[in-house]
């Protein structure tokens, strides 16, 4: 019997088979890996809930009672000032230090949803006596809201804001999200509720 010393063309072609299908699963694994990269990518330049939710929570964390004006009227004085025709939240807080638009450390806060665009926006205000209407300035933004609302913790429970505000807003806020089909909520401990 002889020995054989290369490859038959059936052990040849199932090599090149092999190796043709190893080569497509790797380009595919190399590919979906590029795709989670890009997305990765893109969400580092947009802010998630997480990084809205903790922006939100140092403009709760300083809340003043202060009037404010509109047009040189005065508005009314609340801590918190749900507005729910205009699906927005308004309160006076104190920044940390003066911004440049007024050098104000007391900054009129609007946290505002837009069901149009699909967004939540927190914005400030350096203007407390408006002469007109005052100047925003969007601070943080959240795209792709489906859906907002805003509870507040008073009596042991949480509860809808009601149209008829109570002087003080309680213990706590919290807010609901709808983003992306996903719900989130935030609840927030205001600072004359801890103890």
């Amino acid at each position: 019997m002889k020995r054989q010393a290369g490859l038959t063309l059936i052990e040849l072609m199932v090599a090149l088979a092999l190796t043709a299908v190893l080569g497509i699963l790797l380009a595919a694994l190399v590919h979906g890996w590029l795709t989670v990269r890009e997305r990765l990518a893109e969400q580092q330049n947009e802010p998630g809930v997480l990084e809205f939710c903790l922006a939100l929570e140092r403009r709760f964390d300083s809340p003043v009672l202060r009037q404010v004006y509109e047009q040189r009227l005065p508005l009314a004085t609340r801590w918190l000032d749900w507005q729910a025709q205009n699906q927005q939240l308004l309160w006076v807080a104190a920044a940390a230090w003066p911004q440049a638009e007024g050098g104000s450390r007391l900054q009129r806060q609007r946290l505002r949803f837009e069901p149009r665009e699909q967004r939540v926006l927190l914005e400030t205000s350096a203007d407390l006596y408006a002469a007109d209407k005052p100047r925003w300035v969007v601070r943080e933004r959240l795209e792709r809201v489906s859906e907002m609302s805003i509870l507040y913790f008073q009596g042991g429970s949480w509860l809808a804001w009601p149209s008829d505000q109570p002087a003080h807003p309680g213990r706590g806020v919290r807010l609901h999200l709808q983003r992306d089909g996903a719900p989130y909520v935030c609840t927030f401990v205001l600072p004359w509720g801890r103890s």
